[in-house]
């Protein structure tokens, strides 16, 4: 029997519409004291790691430079410095780990990516109901 978890889509002000509408996550991170802290992340199909903020890093209690150095690249081409982390997640009833990227900075969104993510789940993004439907086989 598979579990499924579903969320909604938030509605936001858009450069093209007036409003659009953006799928959304529940997730819950484990702080390095071992409580869990609830994030809503945009669900990013595109996105090949979840991506989080410095302070993000700061408020789970891990040392951000303690992970591991990359750059990524996103859909506006340029570079940014990401510390990545595995950290476990916890998605409705399912706790795994997954590699967790955390910016230099402030000014990114918080997204929940691909990798680590969705080889756990069937994701099924459903445009006409406006939810995000996460199936665990």
């Amino acid at each position: 029997m598979s579990e499924r978890y579903s969320f909604g889509y938030r509605k936001e002000r858009a450069r093209i519409e007036k409003e659009i509408y953006r799928p959304i996550a529940s997730v819950h991170l484990k702080g390095n004291n071992g409580n869990w802290y609830l994030f809503y992340p945009y669900v990013d199909s595109g996105a090949d790691i979840s991506l989080f903020t410095r302070t993000d890093c700061d408020l789970l209690g891990y040392n951000l430079k303690s992970g591991e150095e990359h750059l990524i690249g996103g859909v506006m081409g340029g570079l940014m410095k990401v510390y990545i982390h595995k950290i476990a997640i916890r998605i409705g009833d399912v706790e795994f780990d997954a590699k967790i990227s955390f910016a230099d900075r402030e000014e990114v969104p918080r997204l929940l990516g691909r990798m680590g993510i969705f080889q756990k789940f069937q994701v099924c993004f459903d445009e006409k109901t406006l939810m995000v439907h996460f199936i665990e086989d």
